[in-house]
C-alpha cells in the first residue's frame, strides 16, 4: 500500500519546526550565531573596576572602609576612612594617591590591568611632613631619557647598585639623563644605571612630562 502523498510534505515541516527550536535555543555554551552562520563565543563579563582592587587593599591591609572618591566622602560617616583620587594614566596604567578621608594622602598606587582585573604594580608610602618628589613614578624603561627630579640638590650616583658603593657623580635637578641598564633592588630602592655615569635610585627620576611640581594658586597669579 502506498503512503499518502502528505507524508514527505509533514517530515520536511517537522525538520524545519526542530532546525528552528534548535537555532533559538543555542547549542548550550551561551554562544550567539553570527550573520555569517559561525558561531561567537560567550559573551565577555565586564572587567572588575580599578576601585575594587583599591577597595580590597584598604579592606584587607588597612582593616578600614573605604570611599571611592575623596570628593564624595562625606561627615560625619565617612570620617576614619581611606579614600582615593585619580591622578592619571599612562600605557594602560593607573596612578591613584590613597588617604584618610579629609586629610592629605599618605600613599601612592599604580595599577596594571590583567585578565579582567586590576593588580597593584607600584605601591610607595607618602610623608605629608617631606618634601613630594614632582610628578608620578611611572615604570622606568631601559633607552627611556628622563629627569633628575625632586632631590632638593643633587642625585648621588654611584660606581654599584647600594647607598653604601662609592659616589661618582652627583647629577643637578632638572638634568636629562638616559637609562642604560636595570632595575636592580637594593637597600629598599630599584637601581638604574645611567649612561656614562653610574647607578642611581629610581625614585628622583621622572619622564619629562612628569618632571615639573604641580601648579598651586600662588602659581597662578
Amino acid at each position: 500500500m502506498r503512503a499518502p502523498r502528505s507524508a514527505p510534505l509533514i517530515a520536511v515541516a517537522a525538520l524545519a519546526i526542530v532546525a528552528l527550536l534548535a537555532t533559538a535555543c543555542g547549542d548550550g555554551g551561551g554562544g550567539a550565531t553570527a550573520p555569517d552562520g559561525t558561531q561567537a563565543g560567550p559573551t565577555p563579563t565586564a572587567s572588575t573596576p580599578p576601585e575594587e582592587a583599591l577597595r580590597l587593599f584598604v579592606q584587607r591591609r588597612l582593616g578600614q572602609g573605604f570611599v571611592t572618591d575623596c570628593d564624595e566622602a562625606q561627615r560625619p560617616g565617612d570620617v576614619g576612612k581611606q579614600c582615593a583620587r585619580l591622578r592619571g594614566e599612562r600605557n594602560g596604567l593607573l596612578a591613584y594617591e590613597l588617604g584618610p578621608t579629609f586629610s592629605e594622602f599618605t600613599r601612592l598606587i599604580i595599577l596594571e590591568r590583567a585578565a579582567g582585573s586590576w593588580t597593584i604594580a607600584h605601591l610607595e608610602n607618602r610623608d605629608p611632613d617631606l618634601p613630594d618628589v614632582p610628578g608620578i613614578p611611572w615604570p622606568l624603561q631601559i633607552g627611556a631619557t628622563v629627569i633628575v627630579a625632586g632631590t632638593g640638590d643633587c642625585l648621588r650616583v654611584r660606581s654599584q647598585p647600594g647607598v653604601n658603593s662609592p659616589q661618582v657623580e652627583c647629577i643637578d635637578d632638572g638634568q636629562t639623563v638616559t637609562i642604560n641598564a636595570g632595575p636592580v633592588e637594593q637597600d629598599d630602592l630599584e637601581w638604574w644605571q645611567l649612561e656614562g655615569y653610574g647607578w642611581a635610585a629610581g625614585a628622583w627620576l621622572r619622564y619629562p612630562d612628569e618632571a615639573e611640581p604641580e601648579a598651586t594658586p600662588e602659581d597662578d597669579s
